[in-house]
């Protein structure tokens, strides 16, 4: 699905847009005109935690369940604690932060490294350490990801990152081409109208 054709949360058609006409994220860097969507902004991401702003269209987001994207490892983590019965924590911290689920939802679907298996990163992070060595230039998103629901988040900021951590999973939208979320993603956008 064209990127260009997937229902855009409303939040979202404020956001600045990259050459191509993708809408760029609250937390990405700009480097010039140009975003740098592997990456996360220090500045951006720590207001987004200290506000609880949407990491990606950047407005508030309310009391309650955040939504974020999670790649092939975390997504499987997730699944088996879910099916054997288990809680699942993320005890490792992360640098991407939450976001509201339509946001999420759409972001899963029009971020190429997102949607698909087999899509590569365009980006190495600057200064690969044990958070963001996985961020290479050519790097597969590979199996399967989700779009997970998660009761509250936590999070720290450091000198140099902001740390996230999630909580108690309230939903587990697995994928294994982010467009198996457009049904998803039209109800939520229904329901956020009031339809």
């Amino acid at each position: 699905m064209r990127f260009d054709t997937v229902p855009m949360p409303p939040a979202v058609h404020g956001r600045p847009r990259d050459t191509r006409g993708y809408p760029v994220p609250a937390i990405t860097p700009w480097e010039g005109d140009a975003p740098q969507f592997a990456l996360t902004d220090y500045g951006r991401s720590a207001e987004c935690a200290r506000m609880r702003l949407c990491s990606v269209c950047n407005t508030v987001m309310p009391r309650g369940t955040v939504w974020r994207v999670v790649g092939a490892a975390e997504s499987a983590a997730i699944g088996e604690a879910l099916a054997a019965g288990r809680p699942y924590r993320n005890l490792a911290p992360t640098l991407e932060g939450p976001g509201h689920r339509a946001c999420m939802l759409y972001a899963s679907m029009v971020c190429p490294y997102l949607a698909r298996p087999n899509a590569r990163r365009g980006l190495s992070a600057d200064q690969p350490d044990e958070l963001t060595g996985h961020v290479v230039r050519g790097a597969v998103r590979g199996a399967t990801g989700a779009v997970v629901g998660f009761g509250d988040y936590e999070y720290a900021v450091t000198e140099s990152r902001v740390l996230f951590r999630f909580l108690d999973v309230v939903e587990f939208l697995p994928h294994d081409d982010a467009d198996e979320h457009l049904a998803q993603l039209r109800a939520e956008l229904d329901r956020l109208a009031g339809n």
